[in-house]
C-alpha cells in the first residue's frame, strides 16, 4: 500500500515538473514574443491596475443660435436642413466658439482664473497622467498639448448639438472647468456681438452726427442773420408792409378818380387843388413804401433773398437728418437681428465614477499594437535571411 502511495505522489511530481518544463520550454522557444508582447501589455496592465489614477469626465452641451433660428420651422428651413447648408453664419459662429474653447487663449484664461495648473497637477495624480509628464519640460506649449488632449469640442453632425468633454482627476474639477469654458464661449459670442453692433452702426451714426452738427450750424448762421437785418421773419413781416402799399394804392385809385370828376364837372372849384395835394401824398407814400420792399439795398427783397435760403438750406439739413436716423435705427434693427447668443441645452455634470483610464480598451490596443509590430518585425527577418541565403 505505502508502494503505491509513493508512486502516485512520484508521477504528480513527475507531471508537474514535465508541465513546468513545457512552460519552460515554451518561454524559451517564444522568448521574442514574451518580450516585444506580452512584456508591454503585463506592464500596462500593472499599470491600470495598481498605477494609474481614475480620471472623471464632465460633459456638456451647447449650441449657438441666431434671431432667425427662434422663429417657427418653415420649408425653406427642411429644404435647407436636408440639402446640408442651413445653418448660415450661426454655424460659422459655432465653430468660432469650438475653435476658441481649445485655443491657447482659452487655457490661459482658465490658468489665471481657474487655477488649471493646479488642477492637473493634483498630488493624487500618477506620474504618467499628471501634468508635468515626469518626462516633458514645463511650459506653456506642453501644457497646451496637454489641454487639448484633456479638454475636448466636438459637434453631432445630425443634431448640430455641440458637446464639451473635460477629464480631470477630480468629478468637481471638471464640472468646475467645464462651466468656465462655457462662460468664456459665452463672453466671446456677446463680444462679437458688440463688435458687430459697432461695426453696422459707426458709420451710420456718424453720418447723424455730422448731420446734426450742420443743421446746428445752420440754425446759428439763421440766428446772427436775423440779428443783422433787425428782423424775425423778413417773409412775414414784408405781408403788411404790401397790404399797406395797396391800401394806398386803393386810396390813391380813389383820389384820382374824385378829381377826374371835379375837373369835369367843375374845373374852378377849390376842392381840386385839396385832391391834388392828397393824390401827391398819397403817391409819396406810396413810392417810399416800395422803396422799403423793394428797389434799393436796404428794402426786404435781398433780405427774403438771404432768409430763404438758409431757410431751404435748413429745410434740406433736416430731411437729411431725418433719413440718417431712420437708416440708424435700420441698423440697430438689423443688428439686433444678427446678435447671437450660447443656449446650454445641458449643463456641466458631476461624474459618479470615473470614465478613464479605459483598462479594457487599452490593454486591447497595446496587446495588438505590439503583435502587429512583432509579426511585421519577423515577416522582414525572414525575408532578409531568405534573400540572405539565396
Amino acid at each position: 500500500m505505502n508502494v503505491d502511495i509513493h508512486t502516485h505522489d512520484g508521477e504528480e511530481r513527475y507531471q508537474e515538473e514535465s508541465l513546468l518544463a513545457k512552460i519552460l520550454n515554451w518561454f524559451r522557444e517564444h522568448i521574442y514574443f514574451v518580450a516585444f508582447v506580452l512584456g508591454p501589455t503585463v506592464i500596462t496592465f500593472l499599470y491600470l491596475t495598481l498605477i494609474a489614477t481614475p480620471q472623471y469626465i464632465s460633459e456638456a452641451h451647447f449650441v449657438v443660435r441666431g434671431h432667425s433660428s427662434q422663429s417657427g420651422i418653415s420649408l425653406t428651413s427642411i429644404l435647407q436642413s436636408s440639402s446640408g447648408g442651413g445653418s448660415g453664419a450661426t454655424s460659422e459662429n459655432t465653430y468660432v466658439v469650438q475653435d476658441y474653447m481649445q485655443s491657447r487663449d482659452a487655457a490661459e484664461l482658465l490658468i489665471k482664473k481657474n487655477q488649471l495648473l493646479d488642477v492637473y497637477s493634483r498630488p493624487e495624480a500618477d506620474f504618467v497622467a499628471r501634468y508635468p509628464f515626469f518626462l516633458a519640460s514645463k511650459n506653456f506649449e506642453h501644457f497646451y498639448l496637454y489641454y487639448k488632449r484633456h479638454v475636448l469640442v466636438e459637434q453631432d453632425s445630425e443634431t448640430n448639438i455641440s458637446i464639451l468633454t473635460v477629464r480631470t482627476f477630480r468629478a468637481e474639477d471638471s464640472q468646475k472647468i467645464a462651466r468656465a469654458l462655457l462662460d468664456a464661449g459665452e463672453n466671446l459670442v456677446n463680444e462679437i456681438n458688440r463688435r458687430q453692433r459697432e461695426n453696422l452702426i459707426r458709420a451710420t451714426q456718424a453720418e447723424v452726427q455730422a448731420a446734426e452738427a450742420k443743421l446746428r450750424d445752420i440754425n446759428q448762421k439763421l440766428a446772427e442773420y436775423r440779428n443783422v437785418v433787425a428782423l424775425i421773419d423778413p417773409l412775414r413781416q414784408a405781408v403788411p408792409m404790401a397790404g399797406f402799399v395797396t391800401s394806398l394804392q386803393n386810396m390813391l385809385t380813389s383820389t384820382q378818380m374824385q378829381l377826374d370828376q371835379l375837373r369835369q364837372s367843375a374845373p374852378n372849384s377849390p376842392l381840386i387843388a385839396a385832391y391834388q395835394h392828397q393824390a401827391d401824398v398819397l403817391s409819396d407814400q406810396i413810392k417810399k413804401s416800395g422803396n422799403e420792399i423793394t428797389g434799393s439795398d436796404t428794402s426786404l427783397v435781398p433780405k427774403i433773398t438771404g432768409y430763404e435760403d438758409l431757410m431751404v438750406q435748413r429745410e434740406i439739413q433736416q430731411k437729411i437728418l431725418l433719413s440718417n436716423v431712420a437708416s440708424l435705427e435700420g441698423a440697430k434693427q438689423q443688428a439686433n437681428q444678427q446678435m447671437i447668443y450660447v443656449d446650454e441645452v445641458a449643463q456641466p455634470n458631476a461624474a459618479d465614477w470615473p470614465e478613464y483610464p479605459r483598462n479594457i480598451i487599452v490593454l486591447v490596443i497595446v496587446f495588438f499594437s505590439c503583435l502587429g509590430l512583432f509579426v511585421m518585425a519577423r515577416l522582414l527577418i525572414a525575408g532578409a535571411q531568405e534573400r540572405h541565403l539565396r
